[in-house]
């Protein structure tokens, strides 16, 4: 029974790993790749002073994408579980139906909010607070984030509100009961038993928008480009498809490198093993 699902593993993920991890190793031509093996496209990846800027500007954005949402997403999810009541199926509605919006369109409203003419420069103007445009609110790290957060943030609602979905509402009352406050109930209780699915849902945010080329386009200018649209422009642009494989490769091994240590760490806070029962 398991047959279909490995052979769509191996045709869809396997595969392509191949395909890539050969590419790399590859020498390059325009828009082709032949022998002999080398290494060169890897050194290359790794050297470059540009790559070493766009990986910590993916790194940045990609941890406060992660930790934003997560800040916004677990107090969202807790209230869906405990206290939204009747509201709970309409509200998951709401928040399922906007992971169907169109994602360009998303972006072209943050830029159109962000912009010099857009709508909050418009407000700040025609309240007298500033006479020119901000024109720190869009082509920068910032505007990525945003853009990010407003993308993402359905995708960690859901997953914190699956974590939270077993946890049996006597619980918290049994802890109410014994005198812990809000703050402790949140410490005590619900933090370590969350704590696996909240790493879960930083990691899917982080490897997403880290990883992400098209909204640092529109929204990052030079000062908020990344290492995805470096990847993007050695395939599409300079043709080169070795030295993009061997970028893919390291922000690959960088993503493995994160997930490693977030497992690390929970296993050596042990909340890992946390569980209610």
């Amino acid at each position: 029974m398991s047959l279909p699902a490995a052979a769509a593993l191996l045709l869809l993920l396997t595969v392509p790993l191949a395909t890539f991890a050969l590419y790399s190793v590859l020498t390059a031509g325009l828009f082709s790749v032949s022998g002999p093996l080398t290494l060169e496209n890897y050194r290359a990846a790794l050297g470059s002073s540009l790559n070493h800027t766009l990986a910590t500007n993916s790194l940045v954005v990609g941890v406060a994408t992660a930790l934003i949402s997560l800040a916004l997403g677990l107090p969202i999810a807790y209230w869906l579980r405990f206290a939204a009541g009747r509201w709970q199926q309409f509200v998951l509605f709401l928040v399922v139906a906007s992971m169907f919006a169109s994602y360009l369109v998303r972006i072209y409203a943050w830029r159109t909010i962000l912009g010099d003419n857009g709508v909050i420069n418009r407000a700040l103007e025609g309240l007298g607070l500033t006479s020119q445009p901000l024109g720190f609110l869009i082509f920068s790290r910032a505007a990525v984030v945003i853009a990010l957060v407003h993308i993402l943030l359905p995708y960690v609602i859901l997953v914190l509100f699956a974590g939270f979905r077993p946890m049996p509402v006597a619980i918290l009352e049994s802890a109410q009961d014994l005198g812990a406050n809000s703050l402790t109930r949140w410490r005590r209780i619900i933090l370590p038993l969350m704590a696996a699915p909240a790493v879960t849902a930083f990691l899917f945010v982080f490897v997403l928008s880290a990883g992400d080329y098209v909204t640092p386009q529109f929204l990052g200018g030079t000062r908020g480009s990344m290492l995805g649209v470096q990847v993007q422009a050695s395939f599409i642009e300079a043709g080169n498809w070795p030295l993009g494989a061997a970028t893919g490769f390291v922000m690959l091994t960088g993503f493995l490198l994160c997930y490693g240590l977030a497992l690390f760490a929970l296993r050596l806070t042990r909340l890992d093993r946390v569980r209610w029962s």
